[in-house]
């Protein structure tokens, strides 16, 4: 009779640990995911936010475009978007220019939102990808698109207007292919006037963070040209992706 109480009891004591197993292996399923689905969904949100700005660009370009040119005013392209919002993984490590801030202070320096202002489109059909560009390559401009780095030309001018943006890991994403281009590919640019830029790529070059900066210079080159910058991996070291074209109108 004791021997069949304890087994009763035995029992109990397995179906419990067996309920607590199983709850715990549910919770564990279920964490992962969750956790397998961050990445997926903060993408789909900076994505959205990319297109939200592409759109504003468009629509304000088109109405440039349709408005007496004796009447055209000067466009600002902008955008608010939230200082804290679309962190970039790695973004402190994409960091481009020697004088920058670190990733806190400036995201401190910001006042909850940030107005963002557009000079372009960025186009590559190899690559398929459209972008916008913003007149700055801070923090928070290149968790939306490219970023013009302010000791650069703009595009279209004499010298080197170079663009800086993050090679994300989500295929297709921002720079993410930028590694893809060759000699002869076009780069696009089209600016709120109008105008498009178009730069044929004829240049190549990684090299460390420290040897950056002088070649996206406005002054490094003395024509026309287009330097596209994002990070590039050997390794334990991050290495900077350096890629140029000169602008066609130049050649002919």
């Amino acid at each position: 009779m004791r021997d069949s109480v304890q087994r009763q009891k035995a029992k109990k004591r397995m179906k419990k640990t067996n309920a607590l197993l199983l709850v715990l292996a549910i919770l564990l399923f279920v964490a992962g995911i969750i956790f397998l689905l961050i990445d997926p969904i903060k993408n789909a949100k900076r994505q959205t936010a990319i297109s939200e700005g592409l759109d504003i660009m468009e629509s304000q370009m088109s109405a440039n475009v349709s408005t007496d040119s004796s009447e055209t005013e000067e466009i600002s392209l902008t955008m608010v978007v939230d200082a804290n919002a679309n962190a970039v993984d790695g973004e402190a490590y994409d960091y481009f220019g020697d004088d920058a801030m670190s990733v806190e202070d400036e995201l401190n320096s910001y006042e909850g939102s940030v107005t963002l202002i557009g000079i372009g489109i960025l186009e590559i059909d190899a690559i398929d990808l459209r972008i916008p560009i913003w007149d700055t390559a801070s923090i928070v401009a290149l968790r939306y698109g490219a970023g013009h780095y302010e000791y650069s030309v703009l595009p279209g001018e004499v010298g080197n207007c170079a663009i800086l943006g993050h090679h994300m890991r989500d295929y297709g994403s921002m720079f993410n292919r930028l590694g893809e281009l060759q000699n002869g590919d076009i780069v696009r640019i089209q600016t709120p006037d109008g105008e498009v830029y178009e730069y044929c790529i004829d240049s190549r070059v990684t090299v460390r963070p420290e040897e950056l900066e002088p070649r996206i210079s406005g002054s490094y080159y003395s024509t026309a040209r287009i330097t596209l910058v994002t990070c590039t991996y050997s390794g334990e070291e991050t290495l900077r992706l350096v890629i140029s074209g000169y602008l066609v109108d130049d050649q002919g």
